[in-house]
Order: C-alpha cells, then structure tokens, then sequence
C-alpha cells in the first residue's frame, strides 16, 4: 500500500480498530441478523469553499450485500400513457436480459410524480431502502421531485446509465463502489467503506483504498486532514488518525469559477441570421448582412421553445420594419 502524502502507514491500526468495533457490534450484529457497515469518518482543517462535491471512490472490495434492498428511478418508456406499470415492466424485462438481479424495487418518473408527491411519501421513500439508483436520463428531474428528504440527508441516487453496453457491470459498479459528499458546510465528512460480512483483510484494503483516494481529491490534500475515525452507525468513532499540524499549513486552491464562452448557433426564423447564447441562458438572435445590427429578445431564454413560436417570430418580423 502506498503511502499517503504526509499520512504514515494505517493498516495496522486499521485492523486494531476493526476487530474493536467487531466487538461492540457484536450484539447488534446478532439481534438484527444483518452486517453493521463500516465508515470512515474524517475533519478537515480549512472548509473548502464547494456545495456538495461529491468524491466517487472505487472500492477493491464490493460493499453489496445479499439483504441490500435497492431502489432504481427510470424515465417513462410512454409519457402519454397514464398506466407507470408499463415502464416498470420494460425496465425489468431489460434487467433481467442483462442478468442483473440485485434491484429491489423500479419506480417510474411518473409513478414518482403522482404517488409520491406529499412530504410525507418522500420521507418514507427515502427510508424504505439502502441505496437508490437512477437513470442519467432523469437525473436533473429528480432534486425537484425528491426534495430535502433525499437531496437534504445525503440519500441522493446514483447515477447510471441504462443505456451501457455492460449493464450490468455498471450496476454493479454503482452498488459495490461508495461516493463521498463533501457540503461545504462544516468540516466534517463520512463515507461508508465496508462491512463486516468482509474479511479483515479485506476490510483494511477498503479503508487504505478509500482514504488514498480522498486525500487526493480533498481540497488541500493530506495537510488538510485534522483528524480520521472509523464508526458504525451506532457505536463511537475510534481515532485511526491524529493531525498535530498547524491551519497556517493548509493552501486551499482558488475556486473562482471560469467564465463560461458565449455561443454561437444558425437561426432559422431569420435570414443569414445567428443567435448568441449567453452564460446566463438569455437570447440575441444576430442579424448579419448589410445592417449587422442586433435584434435581442430579453428575458427569454434558451431553455424554452420559443425561438420558433408565433410571438417571438411576429415580434421579430416587428422589429426588423422598424
């Protein structure tokens, strides 16, 4: 195992804390007839100023358990159809012509949309499972639909695309592997990374594998780590790591946003004409020929349909008479 940066070698202390808290688990483990998982938690010195940055980390060892229940999100097969259960049955059929058999439940945009729309359902949802999964296709949809309930305890889906030609090997990777979150809003994180239906040894190459992989993407690197623990979810968190650096030390990276480029599309609603897309989404649609002048649209922006509608092609026919 490679060192981490100015973090020593763990693995020892790894495998002293895990068959610590196998001892403290030990009767839950038994009463619940389930795995305690295992996370990793850790402190950062300086905050990075992110908004849920979320940090994938691929594990040598998969976290996928024979009693994790999943959730996967598809987009509606027919959007005029008003029976969801046609989607879902697609989506089984394809699962299962792909081998893939550790989805527990599919659940329709639409179905989402109107079985799911009271707070309370929401909430319920976000409880009813162990991991939730989604189609790429849906993904941008679903803050909306899902709210604080999901988006607001960590319990976002994980994005997959259905349309993989290994589907199931991109299932597998989204269920086995882990992602950790980073909000922004105070400087402690945690990400699961194992279980104890794994081996010892197995269990510290997940532990030495995930940190590696957060010390390189965490603002600041190694330096910037005060402290690291490993907890379940019940017992208390058992220091593996102890910084006794200074903050001074820590360089967070500038995280000024670039300016995005204005872009540049052909029109056809107007002759040799062009439109200008700005960062923001707002219109000017370009006319080139004698006048090179400028027709904008204000307040109306890309997103819509409305280059091509009656108003804005009247509006436009108004203003190049004039």
């Amino acid at each position: 195992m490679a060192v981490l940066n100015k973090l020593e070698r763990l693995d020892f202390h790894v495998k002293q804390i895990t068959e610590a808290l196998k001892k403290l688990t030990k009767t839950s483990d038994e009463l619940l007839d389930e795995a305690a998982d295992i996370n990793l938690q850790f402190t950062v010195k300086k905050i990075p100023k992110l908004t849920n940055k979320t940090i994938k980390i691929k594990l040598p060892h998969g976290l996928h358990k024979k009693n994790t229940e999943v959730c996967l999100f598809v987009k509606d097969v027919n959007k005029k159809s008003r029976e969801h259960e046609l989607s879902s049955d697609h989506f089984q059929d394809l699962l299962k012509s792909k081998g893939v058999t550790c989805i527990s439940e599919i659940i329709p945009l639409k179905s989402l949309k109107l079985e799911y729309k009271p707070y309370e359902a929401k909430r319920n949802l976000s409880q009813n499972y162990d991991m939730y999964l989604a189609d790429s296709r849906i993904v941008r949809l679903l803050p909306s639909l899902l709210g604080k309930s999901f988006y607001g305890r960590k319990r976002q889906p994980v994005q997959v695309n259905l349309e993989a030609k290994d589907l199931n090997k991109e299932i597998t990777n989204a269920v086995n592997n882990t992602r950790c979150i980073i909000t922004g809003r105070g400087p402690v994180s945690m990400v699961r990374v194992a279980h104890f239906d794994l081996k010892t040894t197995h269990i510290v190459d997940n532990v030495m594998s995930a940190l590696e992989q957060l010390v390189s993407a965490i603002p600041g690197g190694a330096v910037n780590i005060r402290n690291v623990y490993l907890k379940t979810k019940d017992s208390m968190a058992l220091p593996l790591y102890v910084s006794m650096g200074s903050i001074e030390e820590v360089n967070l990276p500038n995280t000024k946003k670039t300016r995005k480029e204005l872009v540049v599309d052909e029109i056809t609603t107007v002759e040799e004409g062009k439109v200008e897309i700005t960062p923001t989404g707002f219109v000017t649609v370009v006319k080139e020929g004698q006048t090179g002048g400028k027709i904008t649209l204000r307040g109306k922006r890309s997103g819509k349909k409305g280059l091509t509608s009656k108003k804005k092609k009247m509006k436009l026919n108004k203003t190049k008479k004039t």
